[in-house]
Parts: structure tokens; C-alpha cells; sequence
């Protein structure tokens, strides 16, 4: 259950990677002398952010990736999720389970 909640963590963060974005990009146009610095930790971020996609790609590119996609990328809720994919939400439970112990983050 502990690496189920690693895996939860690292999807969770994909939003939160898109405000950190935001952020840099101000620090950038507020201290122009750590732009470098800034827009290299962007182009970390970014690379973190695809590796998110990618892992969730990898899944099966099929029903468990497209729970994956929509719970953590789009923020949707798994009872959210089970009306647009036509599932019980019990059904997206267990198959969402899967997906995360089918998803390889490192």
C-alpha cells in the first residue's frame, strides 16, 4: 500500500507542477538577474510534467491509462470519471487500484 500512495503523490503533483511554471515565469520577470536560473528549473519541471504523461502512457493506453489521465491530469473526481467512461463507481475503484500498481514512476 505504501508505494500505491508513493505513486498517488507523484500523479498528484502534476498540477501543482503547472502552478510551480507560473510561479518561475514572475520570478523571472521580477529578478531578470536569476532568469537563467529560473527557466532552467522551468525546463525541470516541464520534464517532470512529461514524464508524468508518459508513465501514464505506459499504463496500458487504454481504460486504466484513461482513468489515470482524468483523475491527475484533468482533476476529475472517480465518481466523475465513472460517469464519463459509463462504469459503476466501484468499478473505477478497483480498476483505478490497478492502474496505479500497474504504473511505473521510476
Amino acid at each position: 500500500m505504501e508505494k500505491l500512495e508513493e505513486k498517488t503523490r507523484f500523479l498528484k503533483g502534476y498540477r501543482v507542477f503547472f502552478a510551480k511554471i507560473g510561479r518561475l515565469k514572475e520570478m523571472c520577470e521580477m529578478f531578470p538577474d536569476k532568469k537563467e536560473y529560473y527557466q532552467t528549473q522551468i525546463k525541470k519541471t516541464n520534464q517532470v510534467i512529461e514524464s508524468i504523461e508518459n508513465s501514464i502512457k505506459n499504463v496500458d493506453d487504454g481504460i486504466l491509462s484513461e482513468i489515470l489521465f482524468q483523475k491527475y491530469i484533468l482533476g476529475r473526481s472517480l465518481e466523475t470519471v465513472s460517469y464519463e467512461l459509463n462504469y459503476s463507481k466501484r468499478q473505477i475503484e478497483r480498476l483505478h487500484i490497478v492502474a496505479l500498481e500497474k504504473l511505473k514512476i521510476f
